[in-house]
């Protein structure tokens, strides 16, 4: 039988990883092609696309929907698979837990892109007080960084396309401040915007305010550090029981009898299921206040 499981487990993932090389040189081609050729690979309905497109985008993730859609389904494959290979509540197990662990990892990546964001604003703004100690102005600056490569690239873009369809600075910063809810834009935005309107030497007023901002972010990744084991503990007091349940469940189904199958049980589920709520709940509350600090 193991033997039988191995082969299976040999040619079927032999099969897998032929039509992953595959999919990655479609969409590999499919990503040179113009926009609207690649409309007709959109297979996601369009409510589920535009969430999904807002999650990715949010943690940082440059796939699309339908390429995302794809590597999560062959994961899960792989990976019941992989675990068909030692036993098939093994396998069961592994494709739920790629299954569920994928929108789990995306919804906790979901602040990636406005860490990025608000880590590269000081940056900015030194960027753009050198220019103007070369003698450039601020629109110059952000031209430049515009059609650079990092996190605020996209944003920059947007703002001098703005400027170029004929609204003024101040009002595409202004704007950009009112998209982009990150900490540190507001002020960036505004101290941009007053540098623009009023000009002198605003350089050293730049980069004082990226020292700030860089010691603001300074203050808030030791805050979340100092919470890491509270926010760990509130993961292991909501996932361990119901991990050991359903492990427990696939392997031997007769141990839930006494849970789920006397009263005795079912309130014993109920109770426990009760202050695991309150524990989850505690734990957030003081999960908050360590990054509120």
């Amino acid at each position: 039988m193991v033997a039988v499981r191995a082969l299976v487990v040999a040619l079927t993932g032999g099969a897998l990883s032929t039509m992953l090389v595959v999919i990655a040189r479609r969409h590999e081609v499919a990503d040179r092609l113009p926009s609207r050729a690649r409309t007709r690979a959109n297979v996601l309905p369009g409510r589920a696309r535009v969430r999904l497109s807002r999650a990715l985008h949010d943690a940082a993730v440059s796939a699309a929907p339908e390429q995302a859609v794809e590597m999560w389904v062959f994961a899960a494959c792989i990976a019941a698979i992989v675990g068909f290979g030692l036993a098939p509540a093994v396998a069961v197990l592994a494709g739920a837990g790629v299954i569920v662990g994928g929108p789990v990892a995306l919804r906790l990546a979901g602040r990636r892109r406005a860490r990025l964001i608000a880590a590269a604003v000081p940056e900015t703004l030194e960027r753009v007080g050198a220019e103007l100690r070369a003698g450039g102005t601020v629109a110059t600056a952000l031209a430049t960084l515009a059609n650079g490569d990092g996190p605020l690239a996209p944003d920059l873009a947007r703002l001098e396309s703005r400027v170029r369809l004929g609204a003024s600075l101040p009002d595409a910063l202004e704007a950009w401040a009112r998209e982009r809810t990150t900490a540190g834009v507001e002020a960036a935005a505004g101290a941009l915007a007053l540098s623009a309107t009023v000009g002198g030497r605003a350089a050293d007023a730049l980069d004082a305010l990226a020292s700030s901002l860089r010691d603001r972010l300074g203050v808030a990744a030791e805050a979340r550090a100092l919470s890491a084991q509270a926010r760990y503990s509130a993961w292991v007091i909501g996932i361990a029981p119901i991990g050991y349940i359903v492990a427990s469940a696939a392997i031997d189904p007769r141990s839930l009898h006494d849970l789920i199958g006397t009263g005795a049980g079912r309130s014993c589920a109920l109770l426990g299921i009760a202050l695991e709520v309150m524990g989850a709940m505690w734990m957030r509350g003081i999960v908050r206040v360590g990054d509120a600090a």
